[in-house]
């Protein structure tokens, strides 16, 4: 979840990104379409929020979307989640793996690894572990 201002979501071929506020300071989260459960859309009127709740992770939730929006970007991402299935590898169970794979997110984030180096390194890391 974000702070007080509203998030943006971003929808990739390979991945979508969330961006937002929290304490004064943007926060990207970036994620794989691999790793996504489930999507949900609630709420009434013209308003919406879209709930995407991650496999063995912590839910990502977008408020004040306007309905169709929020049903759109939800189709999108089940759609391409479903494309993704369990062929694409998926971060690894080990925590010391998992905390890499966060730094290297940061570090992209940052703007000091490309994309592609991002994904050079992940794919390094979760080679290593065996998954």
């Amino acid at each position: 979840m974000f702070g007080m201002f509203p998030a943006r979501l971003l929808i990739f071929e390979d991945r979508f990104e969330v961006r937002g506020f929290e304490l004064l300071r943007e926060k990207v989260e970036s994620k794989g379409y691999d790793r996504v459960e489930r999507v949900t859309v609630s709420g009434e009127g013209w308003l919406a929020n879209l709930l995407i709740s991650e496999k063995g992770g912590r839910p990502i939730l977008i408020r004040g979307v306007s309905k169709e929006d929020a049903e759109r970007a939800g189709a999108l991402i089940e759609e391409r989640a479903a494309r993704a299935g369990p062929t694409q590898a998926t971060l690894p169970a080990t925590a010391e793996a998992e905390g890499l794979i966060q730094s290297l997110e940061k570090l992209r984030d940052a703007g000091i690894l490309s994309d592609e180096e991002f994904e050079a390194k992940r794919r390094e890391v979760m080679r290593d572990e065996g998954t």
